[in-house]
């Protein structure tokens, strides 16, 4: 009997089978590491994208273009009835720019109204700019109705005109005022102010103030301007368009400016009308 040697099968099996247990463990691993990789990365993109963002809302801040400006009005009624609020009366205490600015900014207003605090503190200024290089004329009118005192603080405004210091009345006012109530007003509190604003005489701004003719001054302002259909403060009209309520500086500076280029516009096309017309025929003597 001849002995045979030992079969292999056995040992070659454990090897085929550590060895695939072997790169299974691996396979996992690389699984694990690569899943850890990706997450990684993703959590560096995440990061580096929030870190960005905050840049790009600047830059996207930077360069949002100027707001339009408010639409023409194309009603033919309602652009009659802005053009007669437009007075440019050289003898308006209430009203300053040149006569013949090539805009009027005809503003409604009150002063215990919050927004128009907020309009004479955070627009005006701006719009001062326009005033002083001869673009922009601003009319002020009465429309006193929030407050018990309104009337009376709009009786100061019209008092203080007489003596050629309304606008510093009204910057001394809306200085004091809180932008996010409504302030009451009496004859000394506005006597206060009026001495702030440099009226010279402060004993006739208080006759003045509450003389009979100056009460029915500013109800009939504010009658008027409730019977043309305006009921709210602040109300402007810029030019041959309006805007009730309030907007910020970059949005009036924008439609004065355009209201100005149009009214440029008018103008020249007028002048060039003018001067293509044919010269009338001489007289025969």
């Amino acid at each position: 009997m001849s002995v045979q040697p030992p079969s292999s099968t056995p040992t070659q099996s454990r090897t085929n089978r550590a060895t695939v247990i072997t790169l299974v463990v691996i396979a996992v691993i690389l699984a694990v590491l690569a899943a850890a990789l990706l997450q990684n990365v993703a959590s560096r993109r995440h990061q580096a994208a929030a870190s960005q963002a905050p840049a790009s809302s600047s830059d996207s801040a930077a360069a949002v273009p100027e707001p339009e400006p408010a639409p023409p009005v194309a009603d033919q009624q309602t652009l009659e009835l802005i053009h007669s609020e437009i007075h440019r009366d050289p003898a308006d205490g209430q009203a300053k720019g040149k006569v013949d600015a090539p805009v009027v900014m005809v503003i409604y207003s009150d002063f215990a109204c919050p927004f128009c605090t907020q309009f004479a503190r955070n627009v005006e200024p701006e719009l001062n700019k326009l005033v002083k290089e001869g673009t922009l004329r601003i009319e002020w009118r009465d429309l006193a109705q929030i407050s018990e005192t309104s009337p009376l603080a709009a009786q100061a405004g019209r008092a203080a005109a007489k003596q050629g210091k309304f606008w510093e009345f009204h910057d001394a006012v809306y200085a004091a005022a809180d932008p996010k109530g409504h302030p009451a007003y009496t004859e000394d509190s506005l006597v206060d102010f009026a001495k702030k604003a440099g009226v010279a005489d402060l004993s006739k701004f208080r006759t003045d103030m509450t003389a009979a003719e100056t009460v029915k001054a500013v109800s009939e302002s504010t009658n008027h301007v409730h019977s043309i259909g305006i009921q709210g403060t602040p109300f402007m009209i810029v030019g041959e368009t309006y805007i009730n309520g309030y907007k910020d500086a970059d949005y009036m500076t924008a439609v004065v400016k355009s209201q100005a280029a149009k009214a440029k516009e008018a103008k020249e096309a007028k002048g060039t009308k003018g001067a293509t017309r044919p010269a009338a025929p001489a007289s025969a003597n």
